[in-house]
């Protein structure tokens, strides 16, 4: 972002200083395209916050105030270490503003900086931050925006989410003509796809990826190849990082909190429960080839790549009515053409049969051959 834009997103430290009285020592952190973010002190309780602006434009969005209204009252209700807290809510100068927990640290998208992580760290990491968003989803919200960025590691090395702007109601959907945010390549197939309906799994998406790229170092790929033929990991977590981002909601961890059960199964030494999701490699959605616009009332069946091997539970009903009717012609020209197999060896046999019956000598009535008349010697 250039300093023109960089000014157009945020005010000064000095500006914003003027209007919220009640901090001090401001200083700006971040800039991005909906806002900025500032480190402060709150005066009366001497601490350290995070202030997070809007910008104009989108403070005079009725959206993006119903967004960050959102926010603020979402982040209020959850109690949780993982999750950051929130101080304060407002509107300043025609700007909308959160007043949050600040953590002293830098995000896992600094701190893993598109390098793989060591496994065990990795892997309590993802369980830390499944427990906080269960706790988030009991409460009845969906994060929406789960990637490196959006998680800050503290001094102790432990992972605080933060960011809930895109947050979401778990019984609610997206309506005609909202806008669906989120990341390529971390957001769930059902949040992108028409009618948008999404639940607690979609988040679970998400961590399934995030697990992946700290992993490897990279986002899943097509086709998909797991961790441990990337990386030096152990085997059993390419069948956790499988679950979770399968194409098919159906088919993933039904809650984060079982995500982080299994994590800890394998941190602590013992074995998962079998799954038949390895059999076959999976598809990263995100990495398909585009598909055409398609209205609600058009929705193709998505494909399931991880189906197991057996086509036992393939309905027949599947096959283009043109096979079927190819297999009962097939039928029916071999049992013809048996038919005439089998009247040809008939035909066959008889002939062959009144042939040697013809070169068969006279039987005299005695039973006995009767010799031939041999002719005179001249």
């Amino acid at each position: 972002m250039t300093h023109s834009q960089e000014a157009e997103a945020s005010v000064s430290a000095g500006e914003l200083q003027s209007h919220l009285t009640s901090y001090d020592s401001i200083e700006l952190l971040a800039v991005g395209g909906m806002g900025a973010v500032y480190k402060a002190r709150q005066v009366s309780l001497d601490r350290p916050v995070a202030i997070k602006v809007l910008t104009h434009a989108c403070s005079a969005s009725l959206q993006f105030r119903q967004i960050f209204k959102c926010e603020a009252q979402v982040m209020a209700k959850l109690n949780h270490q993982n999750l950051a807290s929130i101080y304060d809510y407002g509107e300043v100068n025609g700007m909308l503003y959160i007043v949050m927990q600040f953590v002293e640290g830098r995000s896992l998208h600094e701190a893993a900086n598109g390098r793989p992580v060591q496994q065990k760290e990795a892997a309590a990491l993802i369980s830390k931050i499944s427990r906080a968003l269960d706790h988030a989803h009991d409460s009845g919200i969906l994060h929406r925006d789960i990637k490196p960025a959006n998680i800050l590691i503290d001094a102790d090395l432990d992972p605080v989410v933060v960011d809930f702007g895109l947050a979401h109601h778990v019984h609610e959907s997206t309506m005609k003509g909202e806008t669906v945010f989120g990341t390529p390549g971390y957001t769930a197939p059902e949040v992108l796809d028409p009618p948008y309906n999404a639940d607690q799994r979609a988040d679970v998406f998400s961590l399934g990826v995030l697990f992946h790229e700290l992993l490897t170092g990279q986002l899943p790929q097509t086709p998909y190849i797991p961790p441990s033929r990337l990386a030096p990991v152990d085997p059993r977590y390419d069948e956790v990082v499988m679950r979770a981002i399968h194409p098919s909601a159906a088919f993933r961890y039904k809650s984060a909190a079982a995500l982080a059960v299994d994590l800890d199964k394998i941190l602590s030494g013992k074995e998962l429960a079998a799954s038949p999701l390895l059999l076959v490699p999976a598809t990263h959605p995100q990495l398909a080839p585009a598909r055409q616009a398609l209205t609600p009332a058009v929705r193709p069946a998505r494909p399931t790549p991880l189906t197991p091997v057996s086509d036992s539970r393939r309905p027949t009903a599947q096959l283009p009515s043109l096979s079927n009717q190819s297999v009962s012609s097939a039928k029916a020209s071999l049992v013809v053409l048996a038919a005439c197999i089998t009247l040809a060896l008939a035909v066959i046999t008889l002939v062959i049969s009144s042939h040697r019956q013809s070169n068969q000598p006279p039987v005299a009535s005695g039973g006995l051959p009767t010799p031939a008349a041999s002719t005179p010697a001249k």
